[in-house]
C-alpha cells in the first residue's frame, strides 16, 4: 500500500514564533493518516512531511505483508 498524497498545514505562530502542523497522508485505500506535531521553530516541513510519508507507507506495506504471509 502507497502513500498516494500528502499535505501540511502550518498553525498559527505562537508568542515565540513556533507552530504546530498537522500533516495529512493518504494511501491507495483512501485512508487518511493523520500526524500532528509542535510546536516547532523554523524546519523544512517538507522535507518532514516527505519523510514520513515514507515511514508510514513503509510501515503500511509491512503490515500488509504480515496480513498475507503471517510474522
Amino acid at each position: 500500500m502507497a502513500i498516494v498524497s500528502s499535505t501540511y498545514t502550518v498553525g498559527v505562530p505562537q508568542i515565540d514564533g513556533r507552530c504546530y502542523v498537522v500533516e495529512l497522508h493518504t494511501d491507495s485505500t483512501g485512508q487518511v493518516h493523520r500526524v500532528e506535531y509542535g510546536p516547532v521553530g523554523v524546519i523544512d516541513y517538507q522535507a518532514v512531511m516527505q519523510a514520513r510519508a515514507a515511514q508510514i507507507g513503509n510501515a503500511l506495506a509491512d503490515a500488509e505483508a504480515e496480513s498475507m504471509y503471517g510474522a
